[in-house]
């Protein structure tokens, strides 16, 4: 405006750059003269800066899937509003959170031509079904053949390591000694496959026992005195082993007195619930439960043998008071 008269606006702009391709300095000027060349300036400088970074085409930021259902890698693009969106880094990284999920966090970086950095992250949550398969098997530390661990797992399995999870000392590669333990008991053996989008693990547990020992059978060995009289010594007719059923599996035992009379008879006898303690079975002509007297007694001893085989022993007992 001018109080004289009509003023002549002129307007002229310039743009200088800065350190970057999005920061720069717009300087516009106005030049106003009135009818008797009396002219004035005004200057505005606007300064732009770029600090905003780019941004990435959408994606799907959370995923819950499962281990076979893994989505791939997307392919992302970057723009930039100001300047232009540099090459992106990639990085992928898997934590477990138990042996049935794990999570993949893939993370862009990327900057544009001013130095602003953006990152963009996809987290995934993977779920493993029937990740952990229990087997038992049991060994016998008196076998020295090894057991190989290969052929306790399912048809096909590879991929995975063998891990010694009690320390056995017995375990090389996938061969288990089981004669290189020194206490009998549950051992666990692990072969776990981390390999690929769904680890597995097998847990073997071995009992390793002493089952397939076979230890001769003692001799049957009679006694031939007693003295049932209170004293905690030779209180009962002992007959050695009899009561070992896997070396004997059955027996029977008569007692007679010297007139020949039938005092005792038991199947299955076993020098403890079924034992002769000196106490007649009550026959024709002894009372039952009656103490028998000191004397001279007749046994007949029948057992069988685990080859089918029946033995037959008699002879003289001799009981005291």
């Amino acid at each position: 405006m001018d109080s004289c008269g009509e003023a002549t606006v002129a307007f002229s702009q310039s743009i200088t750059p800065g350190a970057c391709e999005g920061d720069y300095v717009i300087t516009r000027t106005w030049t106003a003269t009135d009818l008797c060349g009396n002219d004035i300036s005004h200057d505005q400088v606007i300064i732009v800066q770029d600090t905003t970074g780019p941004i990435a085409s959408p994606f799907d930021e959370n995923i819950s899937v499962s281990c076979e259902a893994i989505p791939a890698i997307p392919e992302l693009t970057f723009t930039d509003a100001c300047s232009t969106a540099g090459v992106p880094t990639f990085n992928e990284e898997t934590t477990t959170i138990s042996s049935s999920a794990y999570v993949v966090v893939r993370t862009w970086e990327v900057a544009d031509s001013c130095g602003n950095i953006s990152t963009f992250t996809q987290t995934i949550t993977v779920n493993i079904e029937d990740s952990i398969t229990y087997i038992n098997s049991t060994s016998c530390r008196g076998d020295i053949t090894p057991v190989d661990l290969n052929s306790l797992l399912p048809d096909g399995t590879t991929g995975g390591v063998w891990i010694d999870v009690d320390n056995t000392g017995a375990l090389n590669g996938n061969i288990f000694t089981p004669s290189q333990v020194t206490i009998l008991g549950n051992y666990i053996l692990r072969y776990e496959i981390t390999d690929g989008a769904c680890p597995r693990i097998y847990e073997i547990t071995m009992n390793v026992n002493d089952d397939c020992l076979v230890f001769p059978c003692e001799a049957i060995n009679i006694y031939n005195a007693m003295s049932p009289n209170g004293d905690g010594l030779n209180e009962f007719f002992n007959i050695e082993n009899i009561e070992n059923t896997e070396c004997y599996p059955s027996n029977s035992v008569e007692i007679y007195n010297r007139w020949g009379v039938l005092v005792y008879d038991v199947q299955n006898y076993d020098n403890s619930s079924k034992a002769f303690r000196g106490v007649s079975e009550g026959r024709a002509t002894v009372n039952k439960s009656a103490e028998l007297p000191t004397g001279t007694y007749f046994y007949i001893i029948q057992y069988t043998t685990t080859d089918g085989n029946a033995v037959n022993k008699s002879g003289y007992l001799y009981l005291t008071r």
